[in-house]
């Protein structure tokens, strides 16, 4: 399930009164202002390490960030789009692989908030 962040970001980043550039600058991001346009719109997504400053900007945890752009889209009425999807059910085990343990640790812990979701719902 895809996890539009654009939104939550665009909102958090207008109610902190900053530019796209201000972001950036803020949150010590490697990229130009227009990543944070792409990011809002949804044409590109966050890498965890992004996720990560932009949390900690807003002092927020990265899943408290997550469950809110979730929450966001399930108002909106968004739907997952599963067209671009392979075919294969591997990619799960795939992914997790490539993690460091870290990064595997959050993964459990994102997955467990969506399983808990699907449960309430």
């Amino acid at each position: 399930m895809a996890i539009n962040i654009g939104p939550t970001l665009k909102r958090r980043r207008e109610w902190a009164r900053l530019t796209q550039q201000e972001l950036i600058d803020h949150t010590r991001m490697e990229r130009s202002a227009s990543y944070i346009s792409a990011l809002e719109t949804g044409k590109s997504s966050p890498t965890l390490v992004e996720l990560e400053q932009l949390a900690r900007y807003f002092r927020v945890g990265v899943i408290e960030l997550l469950q809110e752009a979730m929450d966001e889209s399930a108002r909106r009425g968004a739907s997952v789009d599963t067209a671009d999807a392979p075919a294969t059910d591997d990619r799960l085990a795939r992914v997790y692989a490539a993690l460091d343990e870290e990064d595997q640790e959050l993964a459990l812990e994102m997955l467990q908030l969506l399983a808990r979701r699907r449960r309430r719902s």
